[in-house]
């Protein structure tokens, strides 16, 4: 079976939201064209908690987009967003959602930042998205959603190291970076 993964459709990472991600807002058209499509639809949100280790506002004269280390990692700070309970961290008005039959929920850990789909940094937290797959027989997973450059472009990378046949829907993709992308491999919507 050929299953739909959403990363980051969220409020905050709109358009003057707090992890906004330029033009996100168009992506709700481009998925719900795709949405009906697949017999199988899955997420994964931002879920983090207000006094996370990636918000500027938990450390001391910091400021978002600064770079500090933790854990010996070099982990880019940004403004609270997605905290679970809030408007922000619900799925974008507007997003066909009633097909999706298991939401991940990324950065719950409020001492691991996000990375994956599957797994928070350093594979710490597994979300439980590969055994749900599996339990469904998933064969081939089509991944759409934002940030490209990051949370995206590594569900790609983790889905094919847990031998997944997985591909990026580019066209269903939006960066905050776009120049730091390489987006491979990758299928098209027509």
């Amino acid at each position: 079976m050929t299953a739909l993964l959403l990363i980051g459709m969220q409020v905050d990472l709109l358009p003057g939201g707090p992890a906004e991600v330029p033009d996100s807002q168009s992506l709700v058209a481009v998925l719900n064209q795709i949405i009906p499509t697949y017999d199988l639809v899955v997420a994964a949100n931002f879920s983090l908690p207000a006094d996370h280790v990636m918000f500027a506002a938990n450390h001391l004269w910091r400021k978002p987009r600064q770079t500090i280390h933790i854990n010996g990692h070099p982990t880019l700070l940004h403004p609270i967003f997605c905290v679970p309970g809030s408007f922000g961290a619900e799925m974008i008005p507007g997003l066909k959602t009633e097909k999706i039959a298991y939401t991940a929920l990324m950065g719950t850990d409020r001492q691991v930042p996000p990375h994956s789909a599957f797994f928070d940094f350093g594979k710490k937290r597994d979300t439980g998205l590969a055994t749900f797959l599996a339990s469904q027989n998933v064969t081939e997973l089509h991944i759409a959603g934002m940030p490209m450059e990051t949370e995206v472009q590594h569900s790609l990378e983790a889905a094919i190291s847990l031998g997944i046949n997985a591909s990026l829907l580019t066209e269903a993709c939006r960066c905050r970076l776009p120049s730091t992308v390489n987006p491979q491999p990758s299928t098209n919507l027509e």
